[in-house]
């Protein structure tokens, strides 16, 4: 197959990793950075038109067809990602991870609203309109407060705000700066420990328990954490499958958390990286995801027949 790959950084552990599986399985891959893409809507056939322009010096080029697309794009190019990804989905092309699920998981208030509605544990969160008193607002989530921009990645956007006073002087910061936050719970008993679950279809493949280094209440690998494998009880595998379903993911990262009210679900991610849990659990997730791509294109093939 031909495949493409949408990330920006192609020397990025995951891209290299998931190219190397794929061109290993035989398939040739183009990694292209999706905002360099002009996407082109003609009168004629082919109606959905895709050129590529590999600096600001070089003439954009009309991109051939693919077989299938692999989505690795981070959230400063959420949008024009998407928008790729929408314009091979009119062409019947399969992605790993669709436009409208990726959406859903980049905006941290909405896949929150969805997981609850189907009945998912969360932790308390609350988002305030524009007009909300800041201090009404921290009232409703418990001290300390942990305050989440709604596209923040790899930790960034990621707050801890020990008291109510600080919680509120960080909101009226960000709402001076037009950035959208919502509050949540802290729990404090997880003691900066979280679950990365590794969904690839409906299995969690591979996972593990990730610790915030001395002082660092976020778990995660760019803001220094470290992991080790863990076994998932039955329950915690359902809550993770279930939860990267819901919002419509082939693949997902799925963070947990043990709390006393139980287990809930952190956030739910739609380009997991690859690199801690591929070392963590010594296993090769990469042609895992190949392999399940590929038996999503056979069944796209199946469907136009």
């Amino acid at each position: 197959m031909k495949l493409l790959m949408l990330c920006r950084e192609p020397r990025l552990y995951s891209c290299m990793r998931l190219q190397q599986a794929a061109e290993a399985s035989g398939h040739q891959v183009d990694i292209l950075d999706p905002n360099r893409c002009l996407l082109k809507l003609a009168q004629n056939r082919p109606h959905f038109q895709l050129y590529y322009q590999p600096n600001n010096e070089a003439e954009p080029y009309l991109l051939p067809d693919y077989d299938a697309v692999i989505p690795r794009f981070g959230s400063t190019s959420t949008k024009m990602g998407c928008a790729v990804l929408r314009h091979f989905a009119a062409r019947n092309v399969p992605c790993l991870n669709d436009e409208h699920s990726f959406l859903q998981a980049r905006d941290k208030w909405q896949s929150l609203q969805i997981l609850a509605q189907a009945g998912i544990a969360i932790p308390n969160t609350v988002l305030i309109g524009g007009e909300f008193q800041p201090q009404d607002g921290v009232a409703q989530v418990k001290s300390p407060t942990i305050l989440k921009t709604l596209s923040g990645s790899q930790g960034i956007g990621v707050i801890l705000a020990e008291r109510p006073q600080s919680a509120v002087s960080i909101l009226e910061t960000l709402k001076q700066a037009n950035i959208p936050v919502l509050l949540q719970d802290f729990i404090e008993e997880a003691q900066g420990s979280d679950l990365r679950c590794f969904v690839i279809g409906d299995r969690v493949i591979a996972s593990m328990q990730r610790t915030g280094q001395n002082g660092e209440f976020r778990a995660n690998f760019h803001r220094g954490g470290t992991a080790e494998k863990i076994q998932l009880s039955e329950e915690e595998k359902a809550i993770a499958v279930k939860a990267a379903q819901t919002l419509g993911l082939d693949i997902a990262g799925v963070d947990l958390i043990r709390s006393e009210q139980g287990l809930l679900v952190l956030e739910v991610n739609a380009s997991p990286g690859l690199e801690m849990i591929e070392k963590t659990n010594g296993i090769d997730i990469a042609v895992q995801m190949i392999a399940y791509l590929e038996k999503k294109v056979k069944s796209f093939m199946k469907s136009a027949v």
